[in-house]
């Protein structure tokens, strides 16, 4: 239940007497000033939900600003990061690519989830604008399944235009996507660049969202909502993939800003399906802990906010993680009896249209301008305060509206 504290300090000046003749022997007839009157500190209106604070929806807009600009540092090879303004088609390179001729062109990924799904319909838009049809999916459910699909591709290397991708693994898959590409297979990589891939000729460049920015967004409203005191869990993916590092690297930075928040495990996962489990572990070998950062929605937050639901903690452990999950992850957040409370997500539309127009440019012959390229998209910082704006910004309606029941949580 939410209460309102009222915090109203009283703040007395005092004025010293001025010319006190028994101290400094200046005129008797200079009276002293008189008492200035206490005045009375505006008060401050601080909505709790139980021991956590609520976020309120002026600190979230801010924060939101600050993302405009990513805060990723650089790329996996010290590449500058370079925004969506850097892959825009002109109008004259629109016309061009209208009249290339193009073979096959595919975007593998994982299971087409809500993030490759908003990758894909960005792909699509940039396709659309010069002619071309939607761009083909290749799901893979593991890596072994990638591994058969790219020898597929390196097979009939000769009809393929370009490639998106995202690999299951940097290092695993490391030498299959360079076989592909010294096959003559030009490639976009998505969140990581696979090992070796950047030393060959038909690398494009990598693909990415803010993942400092995400990590260090989720991080920032979990310390906002603990008043910036207590103890914190990390969940985090521990394969080598190059945005899931910079998530993890922006969390533990943001709480080490904060003296009296206190990170007292970590552990990483390879298979999402385990963070249930994970959970349980660092929620019963740390009874005293406030919060946990999941490296995503749909599977370790999902895996956090069911273990401490199972332990009976509701009110005692909060969640966040730097992405949204679409709609599903939307009703948590606007949920209050759900222990997760915000996420920082990543504009994955606007991820899929760099992804194409890096690969256009590349097909126009601009391989100076986007060659071994660092794309990076912005980031949303979405809590209950701005859910239905935050969800509209990060979607751009490809989704539709949040449904009534989501709305009504929010009453």
């Amino acid at each position: 239940m939410k209460k309102k504290l009222r915090i109203v300090l009283g703040l007395i000046i005092s004025i010293a007497l001025v010319g006190s003749f028994s101290l400094i022997g200046c005129k008797a007839e200079e009276a002293p000033a008189e008492e200035a009157p206490a005045e009375e500190a505006p008060e401050e209106e601080v909505e709790t939900a139980g021991k956590f604070k609520e976020v309120p929806l002026d600190w979230i807009t801010d924060l939101e600003e600050e993302l405009s600009v990513p805060w990723t540092p650089g790329g996996p090879a010290d590449e500058t990061v370079l925004g969506a303004a850097e892959l825009e088609l002109t109008s004259d390179q629109i016309a061009e690519a209208t009249d290339l001729d193009f073979g096959d062109y595919a975007f593998m990924a994982g299971t087409l989830d809500i993030t490759e799904t908003l990758n894909k319909i960005g792909m699509d838009e940039v396709l659309a604008e010069v002619g071309l049809d939607p761009i083909s999916f290749m799901g893979a459910g593991s890596i072994s399944e990638q591994m058969d699909q790219v020898a597929a591709l390196t097979s009939k290397a000769g009809s393929m235009s370009f490639l998106v991708a995202q690999a299951w693994d940097a290092v695993t898959m490391g030498p299959a996507f360079v076989e592909l590409s010294e096959a003559g297979v030009p490639q976009v990589q998505n969140w990581t660049t696979p090992e070796g891939l950047a030393d060959t000729d038909n690398y494009i460049g990598l693909v990415d969202a803010d993942g400092y920015g995400q990590g260090a967004a989720a991080a920032e409203i979990l310390a906002y909502a603990m008043d910036y005191k207590g103890e914190v869990g990390i969940i985090y993916f521990a394969l080598e993939q190059w945005t899931n590092v910079m998530r993890l690297q922006g969390a533990q930075d943001t709480f080490d800003k904060y003296p009296d928040i206190k990170v007292i495990a970590e552990e990483g996962f390879t298979d999402p399906a385990d963070s249930y489990d994970i959970a349980v572990g660092m929620l019963e070998a740390n009874p005293d802990i406030d919060a946990i950062w999941a490296t995503w929605m749909m599977g370790p937050a999902t895996g956090a906010s069911e273990a401490v639901t199972s332990l009976g903690r509701e009110a005692e452990v909060i969640v966040a993680a730097p992405d949204l999950g679409g709609i599903t992850g939307a009703q948590f957040i606007a949920d209050p009896d759900n222990p997760i409370i915000g996420s920082g997500a990543a504009d994955c539309i606007e991820m899929g249209q760099n992804s194409i127009r890096a690969a256009i440019k590349w097909m126009l012959g601009l391989e100076d301008e986007v060659g071994k390229g660092y794309f990076v998209s912005r980031t949303y910082p979405i809590v209950k305060a701005n859910l239905v704006d935050g969800f509209d910004k990060q979607t751009r309606g490809a989704l539709g509206e949040l449904p009534q029941e989501v709305l009504d949580l929010l009453e």
